[in-house]
């Protein structure tokens, strides 16, 4: 057999307290002291459930209840006290004057369980939260993912900075560049008087010089660009270079 029902459940009123019945109530246990919750209603005047009454004194109308946010203090006291006894929250509230076990409970599942996780501790155990094996490799191939999306998207941009093409761009460059070095190389010298020869040689000596030394910076720095982005196995073997005539057949 069930446990017998407080009252019967006909003609009472439910919802929101009103003043006049806080009142009533309140008046009734300060003159007559708690007595058993399943005669109070009648004795009290209320056409309210037993229950209704002990719980609208105890979480409202005591003159002992402490009200505001819980302090410090209290956090801590709970916290020592819920390693001890567990879930118990009606023996927890014993050791907290003022406060109910209802208000414990809901602040230890609001704000002291997302307290303990984020200090790392398992808040039904108090003991560091263990991450197992699983988690573990599961967090290291996030980071691995991560490190090579950065990789990528660094060489991404340097190819965009460099201004580079496809191989076949590359191999283009390359004859183009030949070319401009063998027509650099076939210069006409003018017919000159003999008595100023010396001057004209001299003066195109020396700009012929200098055009192959720019010409051999520039040459050198681009291949250095493009070794710097592309390995050499992206470009096409030696064979092929010679078939499309890029580099002369000796």
């Amino acid at each position: 057999m069930g446990r017998k029902p407080c009252c019967e459940k006909v003609g009472l009123r439910r919802g929101p307290w009103t003043a006049d019945e806080d009142h009533k109530l309140m008046t009734f246990i300060l003159n007559n002291g708690i007595l058993c919750w399943r005669l109070i209603p009648k004795l009290a005047g209320l056409m309210r459930c037993g229950k209704s009454c002990r719980l609208r004194w105890i979480n409202y109308l005591r003159p002992d209840l402490k009200r505001g946010a819980f302090t410090e203090i209290e956090e801590d006291q709970i916290i020592q006290l819920h390693a001890l006894l567990g879930n118990r929250w009606s023996k927890i509230a014993a050791h907290l004057p003022g406060r109910t076990d209802n208000e414990i409970k809901n602040h230890w599942n609001t704000r002291i369980k997302k307290k303990m996780n984020l200090l790392g501790l398992d808040p039904s155990t108090h003991k560091p939260i263990t991450v197992s094996p699983k988690q573990q490799q599961q967090q290291q191939q996030e980071e691995e993912e991560e490190e090579e999306e950065d990789i990528n998207l660094g060489l991404q941009k340097k190819q965009e900075d460099l201004q580079l093409g496809s191989p076949m761009d590359l191999l283009n460059g390359y004859e183009m560049l030949w070319e401009t070095l063998d027509n650099g190389s076939k210069i006409d010298h003018p017919k000159t008087n003999p008595s100023n020869s010396f001057s004209l040689d001299d003066s195109l000596n020396h700009s012929m010089s200098e055009s192959s030394f720019q010409q051999e910076n520039s040459l050198q720095c681009w291949v250095d660009n493009v070794e710097s982005v592309l390995s050499w196995d992206e470009f096409l073997p030696i064979e092929d270079i010679f078939s499309f005539g890029i580099l002369p057949v000796n």
